[in-house]
């Protein structure tokens, strides 16, 4: 695959790498305030000061890749902001293979309303600035600790006590911010075999700003049968208690219950299903993974209770996301995976944070439906990427949610994306995405964004490279509007 191909020059070494960069962008508009009315053309510039940190060994493992984005405008009176990019994952062994700290967290922008004013990203060759007069777009943050306590019962049974603290922070705005908090106990067999047995008690809470919060807690004992490498099946039984469906007043308890089956055939190919039975609505997901030598090729299937924002968690919003799910059989280690889906995003001229899927800022549960298709593929010098995405979100009972959920029962978005790539030379490509997004609510509430956006990367030296870009959009939906863009980015690697 490219991806490997990519893997020796794009990877850390074998201990870590920390690289800073800074990126100068310049760019034009013709219609800075999304406006048909008054469109405002712009010249852009942006500076972004950044830096990458990958270390694959010892204690302290992860991955960080942080920009600061500076953006200044000229012939207007538009004034000038700092917006944040930010992925990072790591895990800390603070007692050799008894205690470990995992923590995730990001930055990135969100659409407020899936029905709101909404406009493609300007991209650059380490990431996209939202440049452009969107009062729809909010600055997210999200951090995510989870510490692990690893043990052994009397030589019996294995030990994993862990705890869940999270917080979503969204600028400028209470709605989406959230707090949650919780912990699990599972409890396994040791050198199980064909079959084996385990227990697991979990609780969490999650609590958001002007709204009630909500907990659900269960027990569940299980058994796994493996009768071969290529199968994997468990099921699982017990108790549960949660308060989703009466806006945080009195919980209900119920019997919950499911199945799990996986199949590996060969390490190319995947296919994994699984059900669990709730009062508040049954959960599932079904997803099938195949690799060839050029191509990627992934469908899934899933329905899940979002507590929160939606496409924040547990969801694809970008590019990053997209190949890190892709890529998850072909490198299961996280680390050198980000490392790899970096170096191919790069590859193909591909921003790692430019939206590949839509969400919105809520508050409460919601049931969250997510249906995904995409595919990659990868010739000698010629790529091309593409995936359709639908997710249905819809209010649980009686809960009083914010935002967009405040006023439908229920939120369907789609999104198309198609990328073709080609290598004109060795250090030069020259990448064409063309790309829709569109969100259907109650009473015949619509949104729709189609972009195009065309690029050529270009490598001027060992660290040194030039991307040059151009786009269209048009929107229709509260304010429609039409926008065409021209920009260059030049970013020095030290």
């Amino acid at each position: 695959m490219a991806a490997q191909a990519q893997q020796g020059e794009g990877a850390a070494p074998s201990g870590g790498s920390i690289r800073p960069r800074i990126a100068i962008s310049q760019g034009w508009t013709d219609n800075l305030r999304l406006s048909e009315t008054n469109r405002d053309a712009a010249l852009i510039t942006t500076v972004s000061p950044g830096i990458s940190i990958v270390r694959n060994t010892g204690a302290l493992r992860g991955s960080l890749d942080y920009s600061l984005n500076g953006i200044a405008y000229l012939k207007t009176n538009y004034g000038s902001q700092l917006q944040n990019s930010l992925t990072a994952n790591g895990q800390a062994e603070i007692i050799p293979r008894t205690f470990f700290v995992e923590a995730q967290a990001s930055i990135g922008q969100q659409n407020a309303s899936a029905f709101g004013l909404q406009a493609a990203p300007t991209l650059g060759s380490q990431g996209s600035v939202a440049a452009l007069d969107n009062p729809n777009r909010r600055e997210t943050g999200t951090l995510t600790v989870s510490p692990l306590l690893h043990g052994q019962l009397g030589g019996l049974a294995s030990m994993d006590l862990r705890g869940n603290f999270s917080i979503t922070e969204v600028r400028g705005s209470s709605l989406g911010d959230s707090r949650g908090r919780g912990g699990s106990l599972r409890i396994a067999q040791l050198n199980a075999g064909v079959l084996g047995w385990y227990l697991l008690a979990s609780t969490q809470q999650v609590s958001s700003v002007g709204a009630a919060s909500n907990r659900n807690s269960s027990a569940v004992a299980g058994l796994n049968y493996r009768p071969n490498l290529d199968w994997v099946f468990s099921a699982n039984g017990g108790q549960e208690r949660n308060d989703y469906l009466s806006g945080g007043g009195s919980a209900q308890s119920g019997f919950t219950g499911g199945v799990t089956a996986e199949w590996t055939p060969t390490p190319r190919t995947r296919v994994n299903g699984n059900w669990q039975s709730h009062n508040y609505g049954n959960s599932y997901g079904l997803s099938f993974e195949h690799r060839m030598r050029n191509s990627v090729w992934r469908v899934s299937d899933s329905r899940s209770v979002m507590l929160g924002n939606t496409g924040a968690t547990g969801g694809v919003r970008t590019n990053y996301d997209l190949f890190f799910q892709l890529y998850a059989s072909l490198e299961p280690d996280p680390v050198k995976r980000d490392a790899l889906v970096r170096a191919d995003l790069q590859a193909l001229g591909l921003s790692p944070d430019a939206p590949a899927a839509t969400g919105f800022l809520s508050t409460g549960p919601s049931q969250l439906r997510t249906q995904m298709l995409s595919f990659t593929l990868q010739g000698v010098r010629s790529n091309v990427t593409a995936t359709v995405s639908r997710s249905i979100t819809s209010r649980l009972g009686d809960n009083l949610n914010q935002g967009d959920l405040a006023n439908n029962a229920s939120i369907e978005q789609r999104s198309y994306a198609l990328t073709g790539s080609y290598q004109l030379t060795p250090v030069t490509g020259l990448s064409l995405t063309a790309s829709r997004q569109e969100s259907v609510g109650d009473a015949s509430r619509r949104a729709q964004l189609t972009s195009l956006i065309c690029s050529l990367n270009s490598r001027l030296g060992s660290r040194l490279s030039l991307l040059l870009g151009a786009r269209h959009s048009r929107f229709v939906g509260v304010t429609p509007y039409s926008e065409n863009a021209a920009y260059a980015t030049l970013t020095q690697q030290f």
